[in-house]
């Protein structure tokens, strides 16, 4: 991460671990470290997901992010949850483990003869990502539904089901439950 110092010093490169800690030192608050390690969760499919896991300290709070590292190196899920800087990280960890298990047991997709398609519930939870594939100029959305990257086009065919029905899309923060 980089950053100017206090003082206005040079820019310096920190790790995240590193990070917090100068931060911590610098809002007066304590800070330990807990390195969590990776772990899986099946979802609804019995697919399974590995999340790796990584705390942020911003302002007052801490953040507790967990990113699915797909073998493609494609995008997957992502989850945060948010909590006071002081809060136990344990208890974040496992707020978040409960999010990802909620999330996890949903499917919003299904797929037919002829490709993916929104399920019966007509609801559909995903993440606003980007087409790093696109041009700059030409650059879209990428949605990930149920931890699977599709293009706007390819969403867009899904919602070709629907034509002349109405949809309410509303956006929440990536701490927020849906």
């Amino acid at each position: 991460m980089t950053y100017v110092t206090a003082n206005g010093g040079p820019r310096q490169i920190l790790c995240n671990r590193c990070m917090n800690v100068e931060m911590a030192a610098g809002m007066g608050i304590p800070y330990q470290h807990h390195a969590f390690e990776p772990m899986q969760f099946k979802d609804a499919s019995g697919n399974k997901h590995t999340f790796s896991f990584e705390a942020r300290l911003f302002g007052g709070n801490i953040s507790l992010d967990a990113v699915e590292k797909c073998k493609s190196g494609r995008s997957g899920y992502e989850f945060q949850v948010i909590g006071n800087a002081g809060d136990d990280q344990l208890i974040l960890l496992g707020r978040l483990i409960e999010k990802i298990r909620r999330a996890l047991a949903r499917r919003h997709l299904e797929r037919g003869s002829f490709g993916w398609h929104i399920s019966e519930e007509a609801v559909v939870r995903a993440r606003i990502d980007c087409d790093t594939a696109a041009s700059l100029e030409h650059s879209m959305p990428m949605i990930v539904i149920d931890g699977r990257e599709f293009t706007w086009d390819e969403f867009g065919r899904m919602m070709m089901t629907y034509e002349g029905w109405q949809f309410k899309l509303q956006i929440y923060d990536k701490s927020e439950e849906l």
